[in-house]
């Protein structure tokens, strides 16, 4: 106890402050609130000096209730539970929590949790995991962590009137989700394999196939794991170069989320013969499982599994990534255009300092997407003066861009109204909800692109408008409001 109180005094000045004591009781309950931490202190703080003495802390931790003996103080008081001494180390217990949850577990992944590793029963029933759940999860949230889950594995201990040691060890034994389907009624055909012919019987007459007495779905999976596990292992080289190239994309020792495995996908050209872009996600899903990132050891059975998917050896794959270099900034270079890359010609907002071509980004990504400028744009400044009647100083929003596109005549049937709004989502800047003067021009670019007619014949239509058009209903003629020599009173001064 004495070496423990020495870990949290910090200063060592051999007294804890108020500081160090929350400190101590956030490890248990980040929730804890700084009022509960006082009130705790000013507990601790026997003879009220302002400070806790090593013997204040042990008379606390140990002190007596009612004429009982001593009791371990619970450093969960937040939380309603306590660390007891039968409680080991949590280690055991996360790879348990990662595979119901990942990375935080909802209240249904925890109902599972509590089902499949059979801790309802004996006192804890099935109504006190939605209770439990509530409890260590701080107000507003709906995941809990590891942290929490500790907690919640507390409670249930405490339900079911066990040490948390006991929980723990049936934690660490548990093999995961169990996961079922309903299961179909016996069919003669299916289920009786000495009635099967022609295909369904590949190998098993003469036993060569390892897997014969498995079903066709069970024969596929085996099947899989061998083609990525097994021979051809041998035909792989060394994974030095493609780690080298994983760790340009996730950092040393990083992982792969989804969509920056299809961007080192992409980069190192894999994409063709026999493996398409929808193949991608499925084959990190696959890897993955429930899990959001994959390491290097994940990305190995990626690499094969592409490698099966192009009917190609580990090591071509393999040798092509290894070739291969991130691409930070790599966009399609276009052919120099006087009106783009010459910016003492740029005027109005483009003359601005910060919104030159080279220093927004948008133009980057317009350039890679072949949409940037074209020999045949004549200058925007008209075009720009249009824009401003329609969107004012602060930019246009969609509903302004429709209107633009309606007045302007620029609907046709290869430029829908449903392709307005695709237009105006893909030209916007990300996290902006108007278009700007640039990605205005981007997006007109993207309309021409889509009528398949010059970015000049557009700027002609946009540029050749007064602004927009106000429309409202002419009412019909009233004697009494429109002939005014028939006015008396006030109406007629």
């Amino acid at each position: 106890m004495k070496q423990k109180f020495g870990s949290l005094d910090k200063d060592g000045n051999g007294l804890l402050d108020l500081d160090e004591l929350g400190a101590l009781l956030r490890q248990g309950n980040p929730s804890f609130s700084y009022k509960d931490i006082k009130k705790l202190y000013d507990g601790c703080d026997l003879n009220h000096d302002g400070k806790v003495s090593f013997d204040e802390f042990l008379s606390y931790v140990y002190k007596e209730e009612r004429g009982t003996g001593g009791r371990h103080a619970r450093l969960h008081a937040g939380a309603g539970v306590g660390v007891d001494d039968s409680e080991g180390p949590w280690d055991g217990c996360k790879s348990t929590f990662q595979a119901f949850a990942g990375d935080d577990m909802d209240g249904k992944e925890f109902n599972k949790f509590c089902k499949d590793n059979h801790l309802v029963g004996h006192g804890m029933q099935k109504t006190d995991v939605d209770l439990i759940f509530a409890k260590v999860v701080p107000k507003g949230k709906r995941r809990m962590d590891f942290t929490m889950f500790q907690d919640a594995c507390r409670h249930i201990a405490s339900k079911r009137g066990q040490p948390n040691g006991d929980i723990q060890k049936i934690i660490e034994k548990s093999t995961g989700p169990a996961l079922s389907g309903t299961k179909a009624e016996y069919s003669k055909f299916f289920d009786d394999k000495s009635t099967y012919t022609g295909a369904a019987t590949h190998n098993d007459k003469l036993g060569a196939d390892p897997n014969a007495a498995l079903g066709r779905h069970e024969r596929q999976q085996a099947a899989a794991d061998a083609a990525i596990h097994g021979g051809d292992a041998a035909k792989e080289d060394d994974w030095g170069t493609v780690q080298k190239v994983f760790e340009e994309f996730a950092g040393p020792g990083g992982e792969l989320d989804g969509r920056e495995f299809l961007g080192m996908v992409k980069d190192c050209n894999l994409i063709g013969h026999g493996f398409a872009k929808t193949d991608v996600d499925m084959i990190f899903a696959g890897v993955a499982r429930k899990a959001k990132k994959i390491g290097f050891e994940q990305f190995k059975d990626t690499v094969r599994k592409i490698a099966a998917k192009k009917s190609q050896g580990v090591s071509v794959v393999q040798d092509q990534i290894g070739s291969s270099k991130k691409q930070l900034h790599g966009v399609t270079k276009t052919d120099d255009v006087r009106f783009h890359d010459d910016k003492s010609t740029y005027t109005g907002a483009h003359a601005e300092d910060g919104h030159g071509p080279d220093k927004h980004e948008a133009a980057k990504l317009a350039a890679a997407e072949g949409l940037g400028p074209t020999e045949d744009e004549h200058p925007w400044d008209d075009v720009v003066a249009v824009y401003y009647k329609f969107a004012g100083d602060d930019g246009i929003d969609g509903r302004e861009f429709a209107k633009l596109c309606l007045d302007c005549e620029l609907l046709d049937k290869n430029y829908t109204k449903q392709d307005v709004d695709i237009v105006f989502a893909s030209a916007k800047d990300k996290g902006e909800r108007k278009l700007n003067a640039d990605t205005f021009v981007t997006a007109l670019r993207m309309v021409a692109k889509k009528k398949q007619c010059p970015v000049s014949q557009v700027q002609g239509k946009v540029a050749s408008s007064a602004g927009p058009h106000i429309n409202a209903t002419k009412t019909d003629a009233v004697r009494f409001h429109d002939d005014k020599s028939t006015y008396t009173g006030a109406h007629a001064e």
